[in-house]
């Protein structure tokens, strides 16, 4: 991240706040950044890029010492994003990018001091259905059914059962699947644990479960990679050869979708599929929603039920008596 403002583009910055909002952005830069997951810093630097890029085309400051300038900026960049494909959550998230670094900076905020632009945009994003597409599912049955079909005598085919079978098991998101070393593993407890993960502030960390069926497979792998610490998940060469460095979530998504082609499935899936489809695997068991939240690592049933509403609907209310 630089912090030299001239390289930005165009700032309405009086002279003033100049050296403070320079001594914030090289504070965030030198002691915050890393302490922030890779994919909240890919966001927030992506997002405030289009955000640069889109007032250097228009000729808007971007940040401004009067937050009526800046409010301009916003608005018209707003109504830019709401013209195109972007889902309700992808502007919202944008929006909150550009709030972050006005946070950062201690420029006044547009939102904080206007009313009215506040409710303009909450009203504006009305128009952008907020229900997000879940990911294809990958079940318990569909995970099994891989592993008969994966060519797990290759490095490849065996490092795709691995990663669809530890992260149906844990239920961990991509980046705490990429994340996991081998000394997070306890083979004795049959858990893997994940330092850290999206909704844990506190970086406290969180365990997951590891089957008996998962584990053999896990346990080939290192035995066949000869790797014993360190990164499980690494990256493979053209020539399979297994290198230090740990997948990327590019690679980890890739491998989703081969998996997909393997079974033969319509609809791509993500890197979210066993996540969504563990949820379901376990409601279908009849595993009581509480035991699933503390699974899955949620704060509370409000996810985890969303990822299930298809399943309520086949199952509850007129469901029942039809």
């Amino acid at each position: 991240m630089n912090t030299d403002l001239s390289l930005f583009g165009n700032f309405a910055i009086e002279q003033k706040d100049r050296a403070l909002v320079v001594q914030n952005l090289t504070e965030l830069r030198d002691s915050v950044w890393g302490t922030m997951s890779a994919n909240t810093r890919k966001a927030y630097q992506t997002d405030f890029n289009q955000y640069l890029k889109f007032c250097n085309q228009h000729g808007f400051p971007a940040l401004a010492s009067d937050w009526k300038v800046t409010k301009v900026a916003c608005q018209a960049y707003f109504d830019d994003l709401m013209k195109t494909d972007l889902k309700h959550y992808t502007v919202k998230r944008k929006l909150a990018s550009i709030r972050f670094f006005i946070g950062v900076s201690e420029l006044p905020d547009p939102w904080k001091h206007s009313k009215l632009f506040a409710r303009y945009i909450n009203g504006k994003l009305k128009e952008k259905p907020a229900l997000q597409k879940q990911a294809k599912p990958l079940k318990l049955a569909d995970v099994r059914l891989a592993n008969k079909v994966l060519n797990i005598d290759t490095l490849l085919g065996l490092r795709d059962a691995v990663l669809i079978n530890v992260a149906l098991d844990t239920l961990f998101r991509a980046a705490n699947i990429l994340a996991i070393e081998v000394k997070h593993i306890d083979w004795r407890a049959k858990t893997i644990f994940a330092p850290r993960s999206k909704t844990d502030q506190a970086g406290e960390g969180h365990y997951g479960y590891l089957s008996d069926e998962t584990a053999t497979l896990l346990q080939k792998w290192l035995d066949v990679t000869n790797v014993n610490d360190g990164f499980v998940f690494r990256k493979l060469s053209p020539k399979q050869t297994v290198q230090k460095e740990p997948m990327q979530y590019q690679a980890l998504l890739k491998r989703y979708e081969a998996v997909g082609m393997v079974l033969s499935t319509d609809g791509k899936f993500t890197c979210h599929s066993t996540r969504t489809g563990g949820v379901l695997t376990l409601m279908e068991a009849d595993v009581p929603m509480a035991e699933i939240v503390l699974s899955g690592n949620w704060k509370s049933e409000a996810m985890a039920i969303r990822y299930a509403q298809q399943y309520n609907a086949g199952k509850s209310g007129m469901a029942k008596v039809r």
